[in-house]
């Protein structure tokens, strides 16, 4: 019974030692195109995000604003309009059916983006993850493993404390 279950062992941590082929941290644009063509390749992959997929622009920056640039655009198509022979429109703006219209379309792309990474074969694991050693990832109570694990968390800008900068 020992051997058995020293057998046993050895095995499931064999499995659990290439449990992927890759691991990507972080799903936005970079770490989306890395994991979906290394899927796409035949490797086992899974993604690591602790916020919403899509990254910062989908999420904070690129499409809200957009969002909010196309909702703006329409007091000048109101006054167009009555020169185009249309009575004057009722002229109201709700902030929160803005929000909300703004926040469905965000859910929308990160449903769309999780739907590619499912039909990839990528696996999506939400949380934040730390390193254990170079191919072991600790996220919330699991350990993830891999042989290969691609950081692709976004960046920052940083200004060097040199003269000039400002």
């Amino acid at each position: 019974i020992e051997e058995n279950a020293t057998l046993t062992v050895s095995f499931i941590q064999q499995f659990m030692e290439s449990e992927y082929d890759l691991l990507v941290i972080g799903a936005g644009p970079a770490g989306l195109a890395a994991a979906r063509q290394a899927a796409s390749h035949g490797a086992r992959v899974g993604i690591v995000e602790r916020d919403r997929v899509g990254g910062d622009c989908v999420n904070y920056g690129c499409i809200p604003e957009k969002f909010m640039s196309f909702a703006a655009g329409f007091s000048r198509w109101f006054n167009a309009a009555n020169d185009c022979g249309w009575s004057e429109p009722q002229r109201k703006f709700s902030w929160s059916e803005f929000m909300a219209a703004k926040n469905r379309e965000i859910r929308h792309l990160n449903q769309t983006h999780l739907t590619h990474l499912q039909e990839a074969g990528v696996d999506f694991i939400r949380g934040f993850a730390t390193f254990v050693d170079p191919h072991r990832l600790a996220v919330g109570d699991r350990t993830l493993m891999a042989e290969k694990i691609l950081i692709a968390v976004g960046a920052s800008d940083v200004k060097p404390d040199i003269p000039g900068t400002e």
